[in-house]
């Protein structure tokens, strides 16, 4: 059965393609709202304590209301609230805004890193559009209806992307999973001939790895210092040498193309939809992304936190057998530069900082940071002490 996901929205495959954003941005008047006080800098400092999923009591019931108030004065429309089951996902009001045939998905920042972080997805939102490059995936794209930038009440709306989520099919349909994987990784190596362009990682590695870097050591305390501090800069070296070597496509990257992300059809044989671009580029290093989906797979079976599964990667010298073979299969070198770490390195370097850049609790939290950023900068530390 196809399911409506709520976090973006465009006219499914096959179906009458709907009115155009103009239209749509006409029927989303967004109103003045009331100024919305948040009293959760008071006890920030010990969310650092808690782990991220950690249950939100009333949250389904007070996101109703604050949705229902953001949207009041307009036309009667039916509001329905995606569900944010993490901390850092509450920096964002998710909801469904339904009038008669007509869906969009309506994004609010609880603070101002959310509405910077809303701020770069619009702004990519539209240089998709204007892309005409990417005209055979138009339907597969989140469509830019309005945004509001200023104000309590700033909201972006955009379209929703109707199909089967991936990230379902791969928790509960291990019977699918090869074709799953194969409909992903199919729709990239689409992508990247269609917008890439062979580019020597030596000229690249200052837009590639420095600022995501960078973010790292900014917004994560263990990364400013001691044992942190030292592994970032090992990883830093790594990667620069490693990229020093290597040829990569520049091409649209998403920068976090995990099965949350990605939507299937009815039949599991290709991509009905992808959302969330707020981190992505039309020059990016577009091979991250097929890591990114294989890396997601392996971690959503086995249960094991996404970090532990790069460091085991660049202790082993490597993806295991069965990732290589299937980026292989899809045109992406699991062996860029000469450095097999270099590839599942880089891929965890664009998820942590684009993590990271769009909610600060990532970087405060104790048990984040151990699953996730210490074992890989920990296993980098270890390589650079071995005289490499």
């Amino acid at each position: 059965m196809i399911v409506n996901r709520v976090p973006t929205f465009t006219t499914a495959p096959g179906t009458a393609p709907g009115p155009p954003a103009e239209q749509f941005a006409d029927s989303v008047n967004f109103p003045n709202t009331p100024r919305h006080r948040s009293a959760r800098a008071l006890w920030d400092p010990l969310l650092g304590l808690l782990p991220l999923r950690t249950p939100r009591v009333l949250g389904t019931l007070t996101d109703g209301l604050r949705a229902q108030r953001l949207v009041r004065g307009m036309h009667p429309r039916e509001v329905t609230v995606v569900r944010r089951p993490t901390w850092p996902q509450t920096n964002l009001l998710v909801f469904g805004l339904r009038r008669g045939n007509l869906t969009v998905v309506v994004k609010h920042p609880r603070n101002e890193r959310a509405a910077g972080a809303l701020a770069r997805e619009w702004d990519v939102l539209r240089e998709l559009a204007a892309d005409d490059r990417l005209a055979p995936w138009r339907q597969l794209l989140p469509q830019a209806v309005s945004y509001l930038p200023g104000g309590p009440g700033r909201m972006l709306a955009q379209g929703r992307l109707v199909g089967v989520p991936a990230e379902r099919l791969v928790r509960g349909r291990p019977q699918d999973l090869h074709r799953t994987v194969t409909a992903a990784l199919s729709f990239l190596a689409e992508l990247r001939r269609a917008t890439g362009v062979a580019q020597p990682g030596a000229e690249r590695s200052g837009e590639w790895a420095e600022p995501q870097l960078e973010i790292l050591s900014t917004e994560i305390g263990w990364c400013r210092a001691g044992a942190g501090a030292a592994g970032l800069q090992a990883l830093r070296r790594r990667l620069y040498e490693g990229l020093a070597k290597a040829v990569m496509t520049e091409a649209w990257t998403h920068g976090d193309f995990h099965p949350g992300n990605v939507l299937l059809s009815e039949e599991r044989a290709r991509v009905a939809g992808v959302y969330d671009w707020g981190n992505a580029r039309m020059d990016g290093p577009s091979e991250i992304d097929a890591c990114m989906f294989v890396l997601a797979v392996r971690a959503a079976l086995s249960g094991r936190p996404l970090g532990r599964l790069v460091a085991d990667a660049v202790r082993a010298g490597g993806l295991p057998a069965a990732d290589r073979e299937l980026l292989s299969a899809a045109a992406v070198d699991p062996d860029v530069g000469g450095d097999s770490a270099v590839l599942p390195l880089l891929t965890w370097l664009w998820h942590v900082s684009g993590n990271v850049r769009k909610s600060s609790q990532f970087g405060r939290s104790h048990w984040w940071v151990s699953d996730t950023v210490a074992p890989v900068l920990e296993e980098a530390s270890r390589w650079a002490s071995v005289g490499h």
